[in-house]
């Protein structure tokens, strides 16, 4: 690995820190957590001490902001601590901190300075709906992993997300499968937008690029997902021509289909992850089956079940570089889990016994390996106990390489997420309050200069392998949510294993694309009332909440939410209808509440407000409905002419039966002469439920009703010359 910068001064032993870090990890870097306070509300930030900085200058910007604006506030080359009063509770800051470093200038003669970030908030409140994402899978595996898939869907929808999946061919050209992307994209108008690319879902390669410094057989185009994650910049495949590198990996010639962008041409619009094991043939399991298992841990982590220490590990094995590399683990680590909580270990020595949440490693690198760190080779038995981690060294960032080291790593029992470390350097610290792993990814492909160092920013080989809605807190989803009718409710019950401080309930219906929020305040109970919940068949969903803390502040964490499907039937209404003989207007409706609270009030569309009408002609008669607690609803009944022979022309005899109807009837009608007959079933309110067409002369029909909720209905039938209703009730199991 060769360093991209390099410093004109041989640094003395008098410079050193005081603490155990790679000196030039420690010189390169801002090593930053956060302490908060509630009254007043507080935010201070704290650093370990460079003796040899030359000052630090800190800036504050929302999240989402472009650009940092001018700084706040410049400290002395001493300090260790600035505290921001200018905050609010709920909201969440991002802090840009740089120390000067005058005495360590860039080889090219410019400022030199070291970096750190953190956002850091006081109780930013929960997400309830991440945005969309769109699993692109490789159909090979459509029928073979579909209840792996199911699941991932529904994995990602109860942690907020609108999920669709899209199946395309390994040997589409990478342009139709962007056609598609962009299609969804178009049609997904969300604030975060994410690709879960998964299986060998055909791999674009760009550019003219060697991140990794081996010229003499690297050069070329690298692998570049990021054109999937790119809508609207213009890729060409017409000026590079490169055929250096050993075998044609890497080759790049006008019209081959690889792309000449070294550089994404514009901002990516979409976060973008990739789990892709094919060629990997150390492992002993077939492609399939390590598709299956890192479905199956992701869904495992995403449930709370994987347990794992929150701390994180460091071991540069390039201890003279003056890049710093290891700073890519300590600055992203130290707001995860504060200065005292990383720690430089050996990589592989350590992770086989020891738990961290997070790890990076570099290390001189092979296609399949990093020197000290670990090995493809070892990751087919290795289950190091760590969920995230980066890794450093030659070869290994082109990632399409047959036994790739980073995609070794997510193959393994364990990982779930690595990255090529420091080419770019990867901006992961929001993950601390909350963030998932693919907004860095987008941060890293799209910083331009926003985050320094900006090295390598917007290169094309950078890639995420891994899951990238993955988010580094779950906490423990509820247990056993059953739902029950309460009169004109629905109740929810569940169990608690985790002892939540509350839970958010959400519902979705038939018409809904998302679920919806039902209570803005979290419910402290382990049961909830869906009152005045209406007909039809939902979808309810709970979610725990905690009040997480890390090293960047407090954040309201939601756990993966637990569904159950319920069929809402509430028995709201009784009514009595009496006919009306031909001409008189003697019919009538009755309406007797079955549920709800009195009183109730009664609003017609005939203006009275009893609960029973008289003097009806034939017609449809609704009334609104309220009772003491607010529940409405408007119910609907038909006065229909009295039923005879003569209605329906040439009809000798008729007969529906069982009357009430369970799963089915029986229409039975005989006419003098053959009829074309529409059919159709009503329920009280008017609305048409099903249809069916017949013609003959002797009619038996029987009719499925299964799908239909318990309540009134009227068959009606209609000829060319007349109509004839039959009531009938239908009821439950």
């Amino acid at each position: 690995m060769k360093p991209s910068l390099s410093l004109l001064i041989i640094l003395c032993l008098g410079a050193l820190p005081s603490f155990a870090q790679n000196i030039y990890d420690a010189r390169q870097t801002v090593i930053l957590q956060a302490t908060i306070q509630e009254d007043p509300p507080m935010i201070v930030l704290n650093w370990k001490l460079d003796t040899v900085n030359g000052g630090y200058t800190i800036w504050r910007k929302a999240k989402n902001d472009l650009q940092w604006g001018d700084s706040i506030a410049v400290t002395a080359p001493g300090s260790t601590t600035w505290t921001d009063t200018a905050v609010n509770i709920g909201n969440g800051y991002e802090y840009q901190v740089l120390k000067s470093l005058p005495l360590y200038p860039y080889g090219d003669g410019g400022a030199n300075f070291g970096a750190g970030y953190i956002y850091a908030g006081i109780r930013v409140p929960p997400v309830h709906h991440r945005g969309a994402c769109l699993v692109v899978i490789d159909s090979t595996f459509k029928q073979t992993l579909a209840p792996e898939i199911n699941r991932l869907l529904k994995d990602l929808e109860a942690d907020g997300w609108r999920a669709q999946a899209l199946y395309v061919d390994r040997n589409d050209p990478v342009t139709t499968v962007k056609s598609y992307i962009q299609l969804w994209a178009a049609t997904n108008q969300d604030f975060n937008r994410t690709l879960f690319l998964l299986g060998r879902v055909p791999v674009p390669y760009s550019g003219d690029i060697v991140p990794d410094g081996h010229y003499n057989d690297h050069k070329g185009a690298w692998p570049c997902d990021g054109y999937y994650a790119n809508l609207d910049g213009v890729w060409t495949d017409q000026t590079v021509n490169i055929t250096t590198s050993p075998g044609t990996r890497n080759d790049n010639v006008p019209g081959d289909g690889k792309f000449d962008n070294s550089v994404i041409p514009t901002a990516v619009a979409l976060q973008v992850g990739r789990v892709d094991f094919a060629n990997m043939s150390l492992f002993p399991e077939s492609e399939e089956q390590l598709l299956r298992r890192y479905l199956n841990k992701d869904h495992l982590w995403r449930t709370g079940f994987t347990p794992v220490v929150e701390r994180g590990l460091v071991d540069n094995n390039f201890p003279a570089y003056l890049d710093g590399h290891g700073g890519a683990g300590w600055r992203n680590f130290a707001p995860m889990f504060g200065l005292a909580n990383v720690f430089e270990l050996q990589y592989r020595q350590t992770l086989t016994n020891q738990s961290y949440l997070w790890s990076y490693g570099c290390g001189g690198g092979g296609p399949q390996s990093a020197s000290d760190i670990s090995s493809t080779t070892y990751f087919t038995t290795d289950s190091l106990q760590t969920v995230f981690t980066m890794l450093f060294g030659s070869y290994f960032g082109d990632w399409d390489y047959p036994n790739n080291f980073l995609r070794g790593a997510i193959a393994s029992r364990t990982c779930l997420a690595s990255t090529w470390g420091n080419r770019p350097e990867w901006i992961l610290h929001h993950m601390a309050l909350g963030e998932n792993i693919g907004y860095g990814a987008q941060l890293t492909m799209n910083n331009r200069g926003l985050y320094t160092p900006r090295f390598y920013g917007g290169y094309a080989s950078t890639a995420l392998m891994g899951d990238p809605t993955l988010r580094m807190h779950m906490f423990r989803s509820v247990e056993n949510l059953v739902a029950s009718q309460v009169g004109l409710h629905v109740q929810l019950d569940w169990l608690d294993p985790a002892g939540a401080m509350g839970y958010y309930i959400y519902k979705k219906t038939a018409f809904d694309t998302a679920f919806q929020l039902l209570n803005q305040v979290p419910v402290m109970g382990t049961t909830y009332l869906d009152t005045c919940a209406g007909a039809g068949l939902f979808v309810y969903m709970v979610r725990s909440v905690e009040l997480r803390s890390s090293a960047s502040g407090t954040y309201y964490n939601l756990s993966a939410g637990i569904t159950v499907d319920f069929q809402s039937a509430p028995s709201a209404i009784a009514s009595v209808v009496v006919m009306d003989d031909t001409g008189s207007s003697n019919g009538s409706i009755a309406v007797s509440p079955q549920a709800g609270c009195p009183p109730y009030h009664y609003i017609w569309n005939t203006g009275q407000t009893t609960s029973e009408i008289t003097g009806l002609a034939a017609g449809v008669y609704c009334v609104a409905l309220s009772d003491c607690g607010g529940c409405a609803e408007v119910y609907c009944a038909t006065v229909e002419l009295t039923t005879s022979a003569g209605t329906l022309p040439g009809l000798k005899s008729s007969k529906l039966y069982p009357n009430p109807v369970g799963d089915e009837f029986v229409l039975e009608m005989v006419f003098e002469n053959s009829q074309d007959l529409q059919l159709d079933v009503t329920n009280a309110q008017g609305t048409k439920m099903s249809r069916q067409i017949h013609r003959g002369k002797d009619v038996v029909l029987t009719w499925d009703v299964r799908s239909l909720p318990p309540g009134y209905y009227w068959l009606q039938v209609k000829s060319v010359e007349g109509s004839m209703v039959f009531p009938f009730v239908k009821v439950g199991e």
